[in-house]
């Protein structure tokens, strides 16, 4: 009897310390969808600031050609990238969160994807906001630019999604 007492109770701290440290969390921010992102330009989303208590982000983006994702986590460094798309010379042009940021890899044939490392796992999130996620088809810091002279829209299927953590 004293046996199984005993393996509840390790059960259920161990399930409890998993839910603080790797699962459970608020959903502050899904998308799920395909976005059509024009040359020279990249598609924005602002995400709401998760910094206190912290947080999370995970996506994976697929499309038939290569292209970037960064993830700014200020709005300073994100001016730089705006100042890029509206044509203009910027000071510098930041790479966003290095753990988040990455280039689309090709995965197949057609097919090309960029994701959260460790196969599209959730990287935390603890600067302060507001962050920026950017899809980018506009050639910024000479990556992935759109190789033709009149290029046409890339179309990028996006799963996103941004938790908060949860106070225990």
């Amino acid at each position: 009897m004293q046996r199984r007492a005993l393996l509840s109770t390790a059960a259920a701290a161990v399930a409890g310390w998993a839910g603080c440290v790797g699962g459970g969390g608020e959903v502050v921010a899904t998308i799920q969808r395909s976005v059509s992102v024009r040359p020279g330009q990249g598609w924005i989303e602002e995400i709401p600031d998760v910094s206190d208590p912290g947080g999370a982000i995970r996506y994976r983006a697929k499309a038939d050609r290569p292209f970037d994702v960064y993830f700014f986590a200020s709005e300073e460094s994100f001016m730089f990238y705006d100042t890029y798309t509206d044509g203009d010379e910027p000071a510098l042009t930041p790479n966003g969160n290095g753990d988040v940021s990455t280039g689309a890899e090709k995965v197949a044939e057609d097919t090309y994807a960029a994701e959260t490392h460790k196969g599209g796992a959730r990287q935390p999130i603890d600067d302060a906001g507001p962050y920026y996620f950017v899809v980018d088809h506009s050639g910024y810091r000479g990556e992935h630019s759109p190789k033709t002279e009149q290029p046409s829209p890339l179309d990028v299927f996006v799963d996103l999604t941004v938790t908060r953590r949860k106070l225990i």
